[in-house]
């Protein structure tokens, strides 16, 4: 009776963890794509402002001042959005569809881990493990960038999804040391 006890009780904070690390990791999404935002209008706003004080040549004809002006603003978008692509094996993390689509697996793994057990204790550990990894990842980065907010809650979530790792992990082999004494009792 505590063995099942134990188990419902490691369910239950496996899935809470989950869903808070995907909390705060949407939080953090939402925020730095909204200061993107914010520094990529600013740098514009400068940019403009700087090449409407800056006199035109007399030899510029209109198509060659276009079309220079098209290059400065293609290097303020680079510079304004500046941070290397954070790509891992060709895949860009920061796709809008891969980001909500990991939101929604794991609210869905949560879900799973109240109603399924073992095999969702086990994709929870794997799934869990990894975002943790990638989240350490992404807390140096934005230490880096001088993003600490930012930081502070890539930290919250690799905290989460390491501690959901953990208890995942925990739940799954206390589920087989009875799966395996049940056996060894027949």
């Amino acid at each position: 009776m505590t063995n099942r006890t134990n188990l419902s009780t490691l369910a239950r904070w496996t899935a809470a963890l989950l869903a808070i690390s995907t909390v705060f990791f949407a939080l953090a999404v939402l925020m730095e794509r909204s200061g993107e935002s914010r520094e990529a209008s600013a740098a514009g706003e400068q940019l403009e402002n700087r090449e409407a004080a800056a006199p035109n040549e007399a030899g510029e004809s209109g198509e060659e001042n276009e079309q220079a002006e098209g290059s400065h603003a293609e290097g303020a978008g680079t510079e304004a959005g500046g941070e290397e692509s954070e790509t891992i094996l060709g895949i860009n993390l920061e796709n809008p569809w891969i980001v909500w689509g990991f939101v929604g697996i794991s609210l869905l793994l949560a879900v799973a881990v109240l109603r399924f057990g073992q095999p969702a204790f086990l994709l929870t550990i794997l799934l869990a493990g990894a975002a943790a990894l990638l989240d350490a990842r992404e807390v140096f980065f934005q230490f880096g960038r001088a993003n600490m907010l930012i930081a502070v809650l890539a930290f919250l979530t690799a905290l989460a999804h390491a501690a959901a790792a953990i208890l995942a992990l925990k739940a799954w082999s206390a589920l087989r040391t009875v799966g395996l004494a049940a056996s060894s009792e027949q």
